[in-house]
């Protein structure tokens, strides 16, 4: 397939190889940043532009991968240079799909539910891609596009997509800013973090094989009271988390009632 990708950032950079590696066309990358299209076209072999005037209307599938703020702007600028029955879906884990229906009538969206970060590869064929469409045809060739990226492909709809990203939000954001509280902390008392990445990937190997919350340790189950005072008392020197630590201490408190 020939794909135009609207967007350099992270998700634009990695799925922009992926679907060159698989063997689509890749025919433009755009980045209101020059050097970011450059960059990923000289990657994949595609034409790199910085402004939504240069488009042509020679791809069968547009990709917006673009913040989800801008997405209807970036569509309002798009239908200007394509015709109104143009493919074209954006990689958005939140926002509604039908945010393209008032300038195209073919639209849907391409999510790769995963982190992305340029300077760490991403392994494609275990990233869920969630995908959707108004129209039959078009679902069915989204979904058999996704196929070649990855082996597991799901058709999700806006409403359990939006559901499906607030839970990512939590497991991946929240978490990533908990570890970077961690990180924070103990680097300012000049310990390593080094210390902590056994407990951080035995977690996750847990919850890939039982029930998160059958799983859940820690003072605030075990009723600990003594213990999470003198956390508190020692958070009190940096600030905003001990309000985190409270806050997930009450909420744990409230999911599992008091263990002691």
């Amino acid at each position: 397939m020939k794909i135009s990708i609207i967007g350099a950032g992270n998700v634009g950079y990695h799925l922009s190889q992926r679907l060159k590696e698989v063997g689509h066309q890749i025919s433009q990358i755009f980045s209101r940043q020059t050097n970011k299209a450059v960059r990923v076209s000289r990657i994949i072999g595609a034409v790199p532009i910085d402004n939504i005037s240069s488009l042509q209307p020679d791809a069968q599938l547009y990709i917006i991968a673009v913040k989800d703020d801008a997405i209807a702007t970036v569509a309002e600028k798009m239908r200007k240079k394509l015709p109104g029955n143009t493919w074209v879906v954006h990689t958005s884990g939140s926002t509604p799909s039908d945010v393209l229906a008032p300038h195209f009538n073919n639209y849907g969206v391409f999510y790769p539910l995963q982190t992305f970060s340029i300077n760490r590869m991403a392994d494609f064929l275990n990233i869920p891609i969630l995908v959707d469409s108004n129209k039959e045809l078009m679902k069915n060739r989204l979904f058999q596009l996704a196929e070649t990226v990855s082996s597991k492909v799901y058709l999700i709809n806006d409403e359990q997509r939006a559901k499906i990203h607030v839970t990512a939000v939590m497991v991946n954001n929240f978490s990533n800013h908990l570890y970077s509280i961690a990180e924070d902390i103990l680097r300012k008392e000049e310990l390593p973090m080094e210390i902590l990445i056994p407990l951080i990937q035995e977690t996750s190997k847990k919850i890939s094989m039982f029930p998160a919350k059958e799983m859940q340790t820690g003072p605030a189950i075990r009723g600990d009271e003594k213990t999470i005072q003198r956390h508190l008392k020692f958070l009190e020197q940096y600030n905003g988390y001990q309000e985190v630590y409270q806050m997930m201490t009450e909420s744990l408190q409230k999911m599992y009632g008091d263990k002691s």
